[in-house]
């Protein structure tokens, strides 16, 4: 099992630094770039997330926690 958590915790590592990469650059340009910060300021605020939205992310969440549920008991029958 350790060496599944070395795994694991590489690959959590190596996708943290892609992401950063990624992102952090961006980020700076679109604070320094006065077309799209004035963009962002005429854009018209939405209402958020909205009530399918959540029941969407609530679906996803239930799926993943039932999958997670289902892989655990499989491994505690076989022994």
């Amino acid at each position: 099992m350790s060496s599944l958590n070395r795994w694991w915790a590489r690959l959590a590592a190596a996708v943290t630094a892609a992401v950063v990469a990624v992102l952090m650059p961006a980020a700076a340009w679109a604070a320094s770039n006065e077309t799209i910060l004035e963009a962002a300021r005429r854009r018209p605020r939405s209402s958020g997330f909205g009530l399918l939205g959540g029941l969407c992310c609530l679906v996803v969440v239930a799926i993943v926690v039932i999958g997670l549920l289902l892989v655990v008991r499989g491994r505690n029958r076989r022994r």
